[in-house]
Parts: structure tokens; C-alpha cells; sequence
């Protein structure tokens, strides 16, 4: 355990670019202290290629069990958090199963997907970093705008979806926004026994908007009826070890991204079980210096409280134009509805930073 005299963010920062490298460790665990007001921080480091939103809370869940010094139980009606001890099956041996769907069964045409999203700046490897924009609403803020989405019929992600592309949409002067999205695969796959807790099993989808005159809950309407269609159209591929890794080189010598993301990590109570007393606060970022997509906003609920964070690469992504999205977002979901303000401050200058 250290004793820091820096920000969590700054810490946060620190850790999110100490990449744990191929064929190392899959996991770190840093404990930090802050004398002042005796919390404890746990920055605990996943290589992404084991970790998405159910093993998060599984394996934070087991943390806290072990440092109690307990064995690990599934909380009741919570899943199979626990079972962090099985490793991933063969998806491509598995059945896969898409969800219901009975609309239009072609996929997007070419002629239907916004362009991709061109680098700020390109840099070599050695040179980028990967960073984050904290989003913090007003105490209260999360259950109002929940009551405003459920007057309006749509989920609070679809709002947040359509906000990221409106605020990408002003920051830029675009009005085809490429919005990609990552789903959950973890029902999708029939065999003997459940996915295990631990490994990723998330897919990205594309959901393009374009953003017009409409307003938030309209978009939001649109979005989530073109991501069903999106998610029930795609199927697995079927790529040899050849073809995945010249995909992986192809993105690291991209000039563009493929879009904006959101990934959203859900309601984080019930993982925790019972330490949930104990914990003040919960995020997730994941480092994006290869910039596969121009900036991610990471959604978590614990608490009541939505925790929202904009990440993205450097310098891949201008940060002037990250922080324009981030107050964009802050004020949409402070004020849905409301016309937007522009994307510098009140009077059109300088951004200040969003808190």
C-alpha cells in the first residue's frame, strides 16, 4: 500500500498507461491511501482481453471477499460471480444465439455508414499515451434524468447515446456521426455449462447516427431501434490466427478510427454483494492509445450515482475536441432537452474544465 499526495485521477492516469504487456501478468493491484480522509483506493489493472463488465464485478467481488478473508460466494440472485477460477471455453465451438428479430434482415449498406473518424494527430507507438475526462453531474442528477427518460419511453444508455453523438456532432460541425456500441454475448452462446466469469465476451456494433432537429428523445428512440437491428444481424466471424493478426496491425497503423464508443458496465451494486457499504465509489476506464475509436464514454451505476468518463488517445484525439464532447454530455444530461450551449464557454471562449 502507498500513501500518494496525488489525485485518484492522477493516479488513475498513471495506471491506466502502465499497459501490462502480452505474455505478462493479466492483473495488477495497487493500493493507495489518502491520509485525509481514510479512504482507500484500489486500482485494479485488467489485460483487457480477459475483462468486460460481468468479469469486472466478478473479479472485484472476489478481491473484496479475499481481503476479508473469506471464500468467494455468488451473492443471491446475482449471477455466477465467484466462479473467477474457470477459464474461457472456445466461442467458435459454441452455438451461437442471435437475439429475436423481425424487421429488415440485410445490414447496413455502404451507402448507410458515416465516415471514419481521421486522426488529430499520428504519432509511433512509442510516442502515444492513452487519457480520460472525468464527467461528474450534480448530486441527484442521476435518478432525475432516469425519471426523465422513463416519461419519454427510452432507456438512460439510449439517451446517453444520443447525447454522445449530438455533443460529438457540435464539437466537430459533423451531422453523420459513426457511434459504435459494445453488447453483452454473454447469453448468446449455448453449451454444457455458463460462461465462465472471467474473459471478454462483448461484441461492437455499429450504430450510425445522423443528428438533425429532432431533439434528445427522439434520437435516443431511433438509436435504440437501429442498434436491435444492428446486434440481431451480426454473427460471429470465423478468422484464423493470420487474419486476426493482421487486423491488429492495421489498426495500429491506422490514420482514422472507426467511430466514437459507448460501453456501459451497468447497475455494479449487486457484484459487490456485501461490501457494498463499504465502497464510496466505482469507475472503469480502459486505455485507448491505439485509438481504434476517436474517444469511448465509459457508463458505470453504483450507488444510484451515474459515473461517466470520456477516454481516449493521444494524440490521436485533440483533447480540446474531448473536453468540448465531455461538456457537451454534462450539460445534456444536467438539462435534457434544453438547447445547447455552444461548444466553447458561455461566450464561445475558452472551454473550462468539466467537473
Amino acid at each position: 500500500m502507498i500513501t500518494t499526495p496525488d489525485s485518484a485521477d492522477a493516479v488513475l492516469r498513471r495506471e491506466l498507461n502502465d499497459e501490462l504487456q502480452t505474455g505478462g501478468p493479466l492483473w495488477r493491484l495497487l493500493v493507495a491511501g489518502e491520509p485525509d480522509t481514510g479512504l482507500t483506493h484500489l486500482f485494479f489493472t485488467r489485460n483487457h482481453a480477459i475483462s468486460d463488465g460481468h468479469s469486472t464485478g466478478a473479479v472485484v467481488r472476489a478481491l473484496l471477499d479475499r481481503l476479508d478473508g473469506e471464500e468467494a460466494a455468488p451473492p443471491g440472485g446475482s449471477g455466477t460471480y465467484g466462479d473467477v477460477g474457470r477459464t474461457a471455453p472456445n466461442a467458435d465451438e459454441l452455438p451461437y444465439r442471435p437475439p429475436a428479430w423481425d424487421g429488415p434482415a440485410e445490414p447496413l449498406s455502404a451507402g448507410e455508414r458515416p465516415g471514419s473518424v481521421p486522426f488529430h494527430s499520428r504519432a509511433p507507438w512509442s510516442e502515444r499515451a492513452a487519457d480520460f475526462v472525468p464527467i461528474t453531474l450534480p448530486p441527484g442528477r442521476g435518478p432525475a434524468l432516469k425519471a426523465w427518460c422513463r416519461a419519454r419511453e427510452v432507456t438512460v444508455n439510449q439517451f446517453l447515446a444520443a447525447a454522445l453523438a449530438e455533443s460529438f456532432a457540435q464539437a466537430t460541425g459533423r451531422t453523420d456521426v459513426p457511434l459504435c456500441t459494445a453488447v453483452s454475448l454473454r447469453r448468446r452462446y449455448a453449451g454444457p455449462d455458463p460462461l465462465p466469469d472471467v474473459g471478454c465476451f462483448i461484441n461492437v456494433v455499429d450504430v450510425p447516427l445522423r443528428v438533425g432537429d429532432g431533439g434528445p428523445a427522439a434520437l435516443a428512440l431511433h438509436y435504440g431501434a437501429a442498434l436491435r437491428r444492428a446486434d440481431a444481424l451480426w454473427r460471429p466471424p470465423r478468422r484464423d490466427h493470420a487474419t486476426i493478426r493482421r487486423a491488429v496491425q492495421e489498426t495500429a497503423a491506422a490514420t482514422d478510427a472507426r467511430g466514437v464508443c459507448i460501453t456501459n458496465v451497468g447497475v455494479v451494486d449487486p457484484a459487490l454483494g456485501p461490501h457494498a457499504h463499504r465502497v464510496a465509489g466505482f469507475r472503469t476506464v480502459v486505455n485507448r492509445t491505439g485509438a481504434n475509436y476517436a474517444m469511448v464514454l465509459h457508463v458505470a451505476t453504483y450507488g444510484g450515482v451515474l459515473g461517466l468518463d470520456l477516454a481516449y488517445g493521444t494524440p490521436s484525439t485533440d483533447p480540446a475536441t474531448v473536453r468540448a464532447v465531455a461538456k457537451g454530455l454534462h450539460d445534456r444530461a444536467v438539462r435534457p432537452g434544453a438547447p445547447a450551449a455552444p461548444p466553447g464557454g458561455p461566450d464561445g471562449g475558452p472551454l473550462a474544465a468539466t467537473t
